[in-house]
């Protein structure tokens, strides 16, 4: 005799397709908040870089005024990072809850399975690592324009002001290099999320 299949809690209960749906939406939020970070940012820097082109004349009279515009770009790119790195994590944790609701009874063995199919999701992972080299590579290029404007400005003043040079640089460096490594906390179908469980 088959064995019979656990019957449902008793009371209002939350379906798993209602689960799945709601999680999904979560996802897609995520994915456009980070979409409009990176175009704020883009907002941002190109306004740093604007400021300090119209403001050359006073800042060449005046070198600690721009001291201070300066240090906006390694915090910009900072908090550029450190978004990426919170919307990259929870993107992640979303698909493997969705892949946990997707492998309930077995469904992911008979039905296509998105985020259980480890063949989908290392294209998928692909595709996303493009923005977070498009976010890198943008970083660097405003940093570097940033520190091109900074030293046309300082002209033969910039000897005093070398460690700022050498601050900006050493962030947007880091900041690139942060982007590249994004892609250890994408979600694969083979890692073990916490909170997994069986469904029998």
């Amino acid at each position: 005799m088959n064995a019979m299949a656990p019957s449902p809690p008793a009371g209002d209960y939350v379906l798993a397709n209602f689960r799945y749906l709601a999680v999904y939406n979560e996802l897609v939020a995520r994915i456009s908040q980070r979409q409009h970070t990176l175009t704020l940012f883009v907002g941002i820097f190109s306004g740093l870089i604007t400021a300090l082109i119209l403001t050359r004349d006073i800042f060449r009279t005046d070198h600690a005024s721009i001291v201070w515009l300066m240090a906006g770009f390694p915090m910009a790119s900072i908090i550029l990072t450190f978004l990426n790195f919170k919307y990259e994590t929870l993107i992640s944790i979303l698909r493997s809850y969705l892949a946990e609701l997707e492998r309930v009874k077995e469904a992911h063995a008979s039905l296509p399975s998105y985020n259980c199919d480890s063949g989908y999701m290392r294209r998928a992972n692909r595709a996303r690592y493009f923005h977070d080299l498009a976010c890198g590579a943008l970083l660097l290029a405003y940093n570097c324009a940033a520190l091109g404007t900074y030293v046309s400005i300082c002209g033969d003043a910039i000897a005093p002001y070398a460690g700022v040079i050498a601050l900006v640089a050493g962030f947007a460096l880091a900041c690139f290099l942060a982007h590249l490594q994004l892609r250890r906390i994408y979600y694969l179908p083979s890692q073990s999320a916490p909170g997994t469980h069986s469904n029998g």
